[in-house]
This record gives structure tokens, C-alpha cells and sequence, in this order.
């Protein structure tokens, strides 16, 4: 089946997938303010048949520090590890969460805060193949956020994405400023570097 290995400075850390899955989704999230440089995030989706879903959670929030190295790669596994939440999309649990979230919505959109800049100098380095790609919070911005996503749809490789955004565009859904799109294939290494800012 497919599943994406992850690795922490060369040691395991999940290798994430079901063999129903419909989506898989890492995820590196870095804030201005945040307690640490960044997190990470590791979950996804799987099809239980008759139109019904299940999320499905691997990682959630895990502290990261300047120094650390991420690679994952999409590989092609017998043995995977199993998800720590596994939740259908009609359960009660799920339903009442999401009508929770429709409800803040609902009620309008929050109004940014100002955020303390304790991490001002944090960076996120993406390499693929030969050409790193450096994000910082340049022009003010607050948030960066980096993505490798699977789908079932497109099994033979993945989705790369890295951007950095403020408080008030990630709000409104805006898109920020784009500094990486592209594609990974099977078994390529995505390298996830945490780092000081680069002048």
C-alpha cells in the first residue's frame, strides 16, 4: 500500500497510511509567537465504502526545534502504523464538531490580533532534489505553513506546497505569498529543514 514514511534527524516517526486511504496529508506549521519554531501534523482520510469517510489523525502538533530534519518520502509498504484517531464523518463526535466550526463561522470572522514576535528569525527549508527553497516571515507576514499531500486519485506522487501568510490573509483564505508548488514522486525525499532566518 502507499503510505508516507516520515523521519525525525534520521529516526522514525510514523509511517502513515491505511489500505483504503483517499488522502494523506503532512503537514510543518510555523508561527511568529509560537511556544516552539514550529509543529508538525500528520493525518488523512480512508473510504469505508457506501459513501462514508473516516478521519484519521497520525500526529497532531508535535513541537519542533531549530535544527530539526524531516524527510518524507512516499513509499510503496507492506506494514504501516496505525492512526491514533480514526473517526467516521457521520459519527456523533464529528458532526458535533463540525457544527461547532459552522457555528464560528457563522458568527463572523474573528478580528486579527497582533502577534509577539518571539521567533522573528525562524525559517523553513524545503529541498527537493537540488534546489532548496528558503521561507521566513519576510514582509511582515506571520505564518508559514508547508504541505505534502497524497491522494488516491493520483497515487504515483505527491502535492508539495510552502507558503507564508499573516493573521489577517490566513482569515480571510487569502493566499499569501507563495514561495514553493510542486511534485514529489515515489520514493523521492522531501528534506524539512527548522533554521534561524537567512539575510
Amino acid at each position: 500500500m502507499q503510505a508516507l514514511e516520515v523521519l525525525r534527524n534520521g529516526q522514525p516517526l510514523v509511517v502513515a497510511g491505511t489500505e483504503d486511504a483517499v488522502l494523506l496529508s503532512f503537514s510543518v506549521h510555523m508561527s511568529i509567537d509560537g511556544e516552539h519554531p514550529a509543529t508538525l501534523d500528520m493525518r488523512g482520510m480512508r473510504d469505508l465504502g457506501n459513501g462514508r469517510q473516516a478521519h484519521l489523525e497520525w500526529i497532531q502538533e508535535l513541537p519542533l526545534g531549530v535544527g530539526d530534519e524531516i524527510c518524507v518520502t512516499l513509499l510503496e509498504v507492506e506494514e504501516v502504523t496505525p492512526p491514533a484517531e480514526d473517526i467516521a464523518s457521520d459519527s456523533d463526535e464529528h458532526i458535533a464538531a463540525h457544527a461547532a466550526y459552522e457555528s464560528q463561522l457563522a458568527s463572523g470572522l474573528p478580528v486579527p490580533r497582533a502577534l509577539e514576535r518571539k521567533q522573528p528569525d525562524a525559517s523553513l527549508e524545503i529541498l527537493v532534489g537540488d534546489a532548496p527553497v528558503v521561507a521566513t516571515f519576510d514582509g511582515g507576514r506571520e505564518l508559514v505553513t508547508m504541505r505534502v499531500d497524497w491522494n488516491r486519485w493520483r497515487p504515483e506522487r505527491c502535492h508539495l506546497s510552502l507558503r507564508s501568510f499573516s493573521v489577517k490573509e490566513g482569515l480571510a483564505r487569502e493566499e499569501g505569498k507563495n514561495w514553493l508548488t510542486a511534485s514529489a514522486a515515489r520514493d523521492q525525499v522531501v528534506l524539512v529543514r527548522l533554521g534561524p532566518g537567512h539575510a
